[in-house]
């Protein structure tokens, strides 16, 4: 009679065919992550009317136009891209803190914001 093979003799297969999946697949993406020499500069990047006109969820006419002076001025070098940068960051975080009640676009503080702090360094928006 054949002698049946213990459990501790088996060779447990579908463990090592899952961490042979995982090596192959581990050394893959890091072969592709050191041939690709993206720097901090490369990938996407987000025009700064797309990133006010989408960040600070734009929808009137009259914020467009504003919109279009802020990126005018940025583009001319009359308004610091820090400053801009700053100011709505600043804004995101003021709308979600403040709308407890309702809820208000970042907007409603950015422009205000901007408008003052332009005008401190002598920028008329």
């Amino acid at each position: 009679m054949a002698k049946k093979p213990s459990r501790t003799n088996r060779i447990p297969v579908i463990p090592v065919a899952l961490s042979l999946m995982f090596l192959a697949t581990f050394a893959a993406v890091s072969a592709a992550q050191q041939s690709s020499n993206i720097g901090p500069a490369q990938g996407r990047q987000v025009t700064l009317r797309k990133q006010l006109t989408i960040g600070l969820k734009v929808f009137t006419q009259a914020d467009k136009v504003f919109i279009d002076k802020v990126v005018t001025a940025v583009e001319q070098g009359r308004l610091p891209r820090k400053l801009v940068d700053s100011t709505f960051l600043w804004a995101r975080g003021r709308a979600k803190r403040r709308s407890y009640a309702r809820y208000l676009r970042p907007m409603v503080y950015f422009q205000p914001g901007l408008t003052l702090r332009a005008k401190r360094i002598g920028v008329r928006l």
